[in-house]
């Protein structure tokens, strides 16, 4: 047995051993982030709107911070446009 090809084979068996952990990898992150949303996420969620909670401040009367202008009529918004 030459050195290159043990070589060769020690490569083989190494590559797929990287596509085993990335494949194991892949299925370990799906498991744990499904059990992190079913078991924290989606309860917290819940509870949350149970008791009402607006964690964006959605239903507050905010000011906008748009401004408010008269009405103009389409010709006069295009004598400006030029």
């Amino acid at each position: 047995m030459e050195a290159s090809d043990r070589l060769s084979r020690l490569e083989r068996l190494r590559r797929r051993l990287r596509e085993a952990g990335r494949a194991a990898a892949r299925t370990q992150a799906a498991v744990l982030f499904t059990l992190a949303y079913v078991l924290v996420i989606g309860p917290a969620a819940l509870i949350g709107r149970l008791f009402g909670a607006d964690l964006l401040s959605r239903r507050r009367a905010a000011k906008t911070g748009w401004i408010e202008r008269p009405a103009r009529s389409a010709r006069e918004s295009l004598d400006g446009a030029g």
